[in-house]
């Protein structure tokens, strides 16, 4: 089944994310040009794969309308005593399944849009220089931030969910907070980093940022790699996820 095919590019991903995030700590290394050859490669096929799945989708959506047509269908015909309970039964269950494959189809876009954004980040981060503290760097694709704060996920997180709610009126859309299952597929150490699903050139984008610097605190910023989709887009709080042993 397609979505199963997200475990196979999060797998590509380990082997491109390791050398570009040690290069925005470290500096560039010997081999970053081919870094970033494979970050590009990911890209495109992490890319190829969302594709796919927005073929999917429509499908999906159209046995899901003809299941729970033909599960109305067999529920008159057992009302009216046609057919016995185990057919209509057998319906009902195609139904839900058909409903299951659905929701995994989208899930399996927005898990395809958050490693879209993970390797667009890491292709941006490819053959940067590292930032001194306090650090600001601004470019097409690509904000970076060496704040020289000390972040920590437990204590900061509530400060600036209260900045949120108190200049928004609403929740920080927080995408994710710390170690996430897609991180540990990825093999990144995202247990102090935060994920705020924010367009940057939104007005909560820039107050975040402005407010993230006025306090010190790290992030990276890159642009939503898939046009029109908010899921890709965020603000990554913390310093960058470096690479973490993956346990099979």
């Amino acid at each position: 089944m397609i979505p199963s095919r997200a475990l196979i590019f999060s797998a590509l991903l380990l082997s491109a994310l390791l050398p570009v995030r040690a290069a925005w700590a470290a500096g560039p290394a010997p081999a970053l040009s081919s870094a970033q050859q494979r970050a590009a490669e990911v890209v495109v096929a992490i890319k190829e794969y969302r594709a796919s799945l927005e073929t999917l989708l429509p499908l999906r959506e159209q046995q899901v309308l003809g299941a729970l047509k033909q599960r109305d269908q067999r529920r008159e015909l057992l009302e009216r005593g046609i057919i016995s309970r185990k057919e209509y039964e057998q319906m009902e269950t195609a139904a839900a399944r058909a409903e299951e494959q659905l929701v995994e189809t989208r899930r399996a876009i927005v898990a395809a849009d958050h490693m879209l954004a993970e390797a667009t980040t890491a292709r941006a981060l490819a053959g940067q220089s590292p930032l001194r503290p306090g650090g600001y760097e601004r470019s097409a694709d690509l904000i970076r931030y060496n704040g020289p704060a000390a972040w920590s996920l437990a204590v900061d997180t509530p400060k600036l969910q209260k900045f949120f709610a108190a200049r928004f009126g609403r929740l920080l859309p927080v995408s994710s907070y710390g170690q996430t299952p897609l991180h540990d597929r990825m093999g990144l150490d995202h247990r102090d980093a935060l994920d705020v699903a924010v367009h940057p050139d939104s007005p909560e984008g820039q107050a975040l940022m402005d407010h993230l610097r006025a306090a010190g605190i790290p992030f990276i910023v890159s642009w939503g790699p898939v046009p029109g989709s908010a899921s890709g887009a965020h603000i990554h709080v913390g310093q960058p996820s470096p690479r973490i042993t993956v346990k099979h």
